[in-house]
């Protein structure tokens, strides 16, 4: 059976010598793994047309398990992507969350949405860093956690201004006033939480305009990863990319 449909690669594998296997995130929420054969020693653009976040019309073969991918009708490459390691490897981190957020025969048409929105808005220049903290927050309730951002999780204040960190120990933001109870949090401005806040909740239809100083989206990018190492158990594999880059700016 010959099957036609849109998608985005989020991930890829090789396999032997000369094929490889990518996973698609079709235009339906699904994700579909298809062996590429010669993938590597191809003459007809096979190997340039499934890369990481390339997105197009997938052509494919299928029967019983795996999929034999025919051909690749390109609607856009996101080659910009390949050209800054550090937006490469934010973007990375967008679609390993979404993918692990997937189980193999899970539909989920908000997954393929928010892959497309945060692509789009990293080629329009928008921070690719900025835009892993939304799908990092956009898919913690798909691994079974939520944080609070916007009260102190100690006296309940929904007073923001007053909110001076996050306590893992009492899950949530916590305030100035009750600092003292958790001496092992993690300090954050005010505006750091209350950002993440409003990323969190705000749907990714209405979030037309997104600029947001780097030290506040370093803030909120290490919060978020904590988030998933400490309720999720989870490490993510473009992270350790992330990391290195960042020690080598440091030497």
């Amino acid at each position: 059976m010959l099957i036609k449909q849109k998608g985005i690669i989020i991930k890829t594998i090789d396999y032997g010598e000369s094929d490889k296997i990518i996973t698609i995130l079709n235009e339906h929420g699904a994700k579909v793994p298809l062996m590429v054969r010669r993938a590597k020693k191809s003459k007809n653009g096979l190997q340039a047309n499934t890369q990481l976040f390339v997105y197009g019309l997938f052509i494919y073969s299928k029967w019983k398990g795996m999929g034999t991918l025919s051909s690749v009708d390109v609607i856009d490459q996101n080659y910009h992507l390949r050209l800054d390691i550090y937006e490469s490897s934010y973007a990375s981190l967008c679609a390993e969350t979404i993918d692990r957020s997937i189980e193999a025969d899970e539909i989920s048409k908000n997954s393929y949405e928010l892959l497309h929105f945060v692509l789009d808005k990293i080629k329009q220049g928008i921070s690719a860093q900025l835009m892993s903290v939304v799908v990092l927050l956009k898919c913690m309730t798909r691994f079974g956690f939520n944080a609070v951002f916007d009260r102190c999780v100690i006296t309940q204040s929904d007073d923001q201004s007053k909110l001076v960190g996050y306590s893992f120990k009492y899950d949530g933001a916590i305030s100035e006033n009750a600092a003292y109870k958790d001496t092992h949090a993690l300090h954050l401005s005010n505006k750091t939480l209350y950002l993440l806040d409003i990323l969190q909740k705000l749907p990714i239809n209405q979030m037309s305009s997104l600029s947001i100083h780097e030290a506040i989206v370093d803030e909120m990018s290490e919060l978020v990863i904590l988030l998933y190492k400490e309720y999720a158990g989870m490490y993510f594999k473009s992270q350790k990319l992330i990391n290195q880059l960042y020690r080598l700016d440091n030497l």
